[in-house]
């Protein structure tokens, strides 16, 4: 470990100071508050140390999306691909073709569908974003302490 600490300052130039915890913290808790501090920190990927740490400091350790969520990501990104595909492929027309396109209703009802269709995927994506986490996305900061934790 030291080597590893030797070479980081080598490579930055600068030296970081060394944080030794070697204070302990001990409580007391219920079976039912064991299990619910682990899940919480695996769902945060964290140990349960690291998460008590964090959470009595006044930070709020964010959530690891589930698969679901990766999912929709995924599907965001791709949808923005599109997206930057058809602005490009509208930059590449001339005036009097883009005009023509756009005042061709058949091709404008198409492309509204798709957009109503991504747009809708990313409003579904988001709100689930947001109600599945536990813990509010940020680290310490004066909402944290407003919200009471």
């Amino acid at each position: 470990m030291t080597h590893e600490e030797d070479t980081s300052k080598q490579q930055s130039g600068q030296e970081k100071p060394v944080i030794r915890r070697d204070k302990v913290v001990v409580t007391k808790v219920t079976e039912q508050e064991l299990a619910q501090i682990k899940s919480s920190a695996n769902r945060c990927g964290m140990t349960r140390s690291d998460f008590i740490r964090a959470r009595a400091l006044g930070y709020k350790p964010r959530q690891r999306l589930s698969d679901a969520e990766l999912d929709g990501l995924r599907q965001l990104a791709a949808c923005r691909t599109d997206m930057v595909n058809f602005a490009n492929a509208l930059h590449g027309l001339t005036d009097n073709e883009k005009i023509k396109l756009f005042r061709h209703q058949p091709t404008m009802l198409d492309w509204y569908e798709k957009v109503a269709y991504v747009t809708d995927r990313v409003t579904d994506f988001l709100q689930s974003a947001q109600t599945a986490n536990s813990y509010p996305a940020g680290t310490t900061n004066e909402e944290a302490k407003a919200d009471g934790v």
